[in-house]
């Protein structure tokens, strides 16, 4: 497993219902990216909320993955595409995509918390389970969004021993101090790595948040942006995780008679 590994976070200010905007956007956010292990898009970073067009939009996705996938053969580097409007089936989900430095799709998750304000529920098809999956020789979990209000939801994936949660969204002005609350709160509980990365700018009448941060697993922000578009990479020591978890043994205290998983031991 890698000792260390360096993220890249795009905090993008997504065009209203314009794909092939975005695209384009997206190519030179990549492009302008110092070298890291990982690049991490936002949420829906293809069209944003605009409901009454995404089956629309999705017919966009694959091309979008694409210009991902040619990004990390390049660079030889994973991608965690954001979350992107994907038709499967006659249906609709919001869907995270792992692209690994050979440009395969390894791996997908589909959003299991949908936001009723947003009108997710009339939109799209809730997930079912969680992802984990191995990045740099680092497990890794994903979430989008709403996902973070579910405390619960995170910790199930903490205890399949993940290091790093990443989190792409589309989260409001209005409510960032909830998100920097919630960020900080699941890397502590957890004593995993957060990565979490929002879209900026406006769309649909609504002011996006920005401040993507990246959360240590003792609770220090490592980094957090501001309200502007931009890249900034990160370094994820790993050692930080196991003198966290060595010292503050939080997973060995759990009351697992009390409040465990069914088929916890």
């Amino acid at each position: 497993m890698a000792n260390k590994i360096s993220v890249g976070l795009i905090q993008m200010d997504v065009l209203w219902g314009d794909p092939l905007g975005n695209i384009e956007k997206a190519k030179e956010m990549l492009n302008s990216i110092e070298d890291c292990d990982v690049a991490v898009l936002p949420e829906l970073w293809s069209c944003s909320y605009q409901n009454e067009r995404l089956s629309e939009h999705a017919q966009f996705t694959h091309k979008c993955l694409d210009v991902v996938a040619n990004w990390c053969v390049d660079r030889a580097s994973w991608s965690l595409a954001g979350s992107l409007p994907f038709s499967e089936g006659g249906a609709l989900y919001n869907r995270a995509f792992w692209i690994d430095p050979t440009g395969t799709l390894v791996a997908y998750y589909d959003k299991v918390h949908l936001f009723p304000l947003l009108e997710e529920p009339s939109n799209f098809v809730a997930g079912n389970s969680p992802l984990i999956t191995s990045v740099c020789g680092v497990p890794s979990g994903t979430a989008i969004c709403y996902d973070i209000r579910f405390p619960e939801y995170i910790r199930r994936i903490a205890l399949e021993d993940v290091w790093v949660l990443f989190v792409c969204a589309q989260w409001p002005l209005s409510r960032i101090d909830a998100w920097k609350t919630l960020v900080r709160a699941r890397a502590i509980e957890n004593q995993m790595f957060v990565v979490a990365v929002n879209r900026c700018g406006k769309g649909g009448g609504d002011i996006y948040g920005g401040h993507s941060t990246v959360v240590a697993p003792d609770g220090q922000v490592l980094m957090e942006m501001e309200l502007d578009e931009g890249v900034v990479t990160v370094e994820l020591d790993m050692a930080i995780l196991h003198r966290t978890r060595k010292v503050m043994r939080v997973f060995d205290c759990r009351r697992k008679d009390l409040y465990g998983f069914p088929g916890e031991i």
